[in-house]
């Protein structure tokens, strides 16, 4: 397998369901188990947790996040997550990224929460903190 890498992100923002925003955030670290591996398919696993005002306190989450800004010009989240009233959601996110606005495409996370069918029950809007770069950079380490 050889060395991979972790890193820890924190996505802040709001979700909007029924009429009604209202805060959102997500904190996850990122593992890649094979730097090789990576750099040919772009995945990294998921898990942490997400905060949904009213939604979601503080649930476990996991998933798969793809990170492909150059290759594939996209950073894409995807995980589940169960929420409060006991049922599993799935959030699923992509920074399409443009070298037109590299820092706004690369920060910006607009996503959408759906039901166990597939169903739309929330949309959201979420944003990398740049004043966060340098915690997310001294969190990457070697996974062995």
């Amino acid at each position: 397998m050889g060395i991979g890498f972790q890193f820890d992100e924190t996505m802040t923002g709001t979700y909007t369901q029924g009429g009604a925003e209202r805060p959102m955030s997500f904190t996850a670290r990122a593992r890649a188990r094979s730097l090789l591996g990576h750099l040919t398919g772009g995945r990294a696993t998921l898990e942490g947790h997400v905060e949904m005002e009213g939604f979601a306190t503080h649930q476990p989450m996991s998933g798969e996040v793809d990170i492909a800004p150059i290759r594939g010009r996209r950073i894409r989240y995807e995980f589940a997550f169960t929420a409060d009233d006991g049922k599993r959601y799935h959030f699923a996110g992509q920074k399409d990224v443009t070298p037109l606005r590299p820092l706004a495409s690369m920060t910006q996370l607009p996503a959408l929460i759906t039901d166990e069918h597939g169903t739309e029950v929330a949309s959201a809007k979420l944003h990398f903190d740049t004043r966060d770069l340098p915690s997310l950079l001294m969190s990457f380490r070697p996974v062995f």
